[in-house]
């Protein structure tokens, strides 16, 4: 009889060993899910403050299509940003690439602005993650 019992109990022993350590897995997993989607926003948001801060310094100088790459670094991450004007793109019209860097992901923002009316505006933002 007490063999049964000793059996039994490394049996259930064993069983609730497997369960916790699926359970760990399953926590660590999640816990990198987390850390990879909040990284992956933090950098898109950093990236849409390059777009602003582009748009800001552009509206200081109508005349400003294009400057060479700024950057900063800021709540643990980096933001880059340039202006030009491609060939296809009109008289009236600059591209903006922002880049946005946090915890090792990285977004890329590129945006269409369009001078009118005596302001830049923002026509297009398309949105890329490296």
């Amino acid at each position: 009889m007490g063999t049964s019992k000793i059996v039994m109990l490394s049996g259930v022993y064993v069983i609730l060993g497997f369960y916790t350590i699926s359970f760990n897995r399953a926590d660590e997993t999640n816990f990198s899910n987390a850390l990879n989607a909040t990284s992956t926003a933090q950098a898109e948001q950093l990236a849409q403050t390059g777009v602003s801060l582009a748009l800001a310094y552009m509206a200081d100088n109508a005349s400003l299509y294009s400057f060479s790459t700024r950057s900063l670094s800021t709540m643990g991450g980096t933001v880059a940003y340039a202006s030009s004007r491609p060939a296809s793109f009109s008289a009236t019209q600059s591209e903006v690439r922002a880049t946005g860097t946090f915890n090792g992901k990285q977004v890329v923002m590129t945006a269409v602005f369009h001078y009118y009316g005596g302001r830049w505006k923002v026509l297009r933002v398309y949105t890329e993650t490296v």
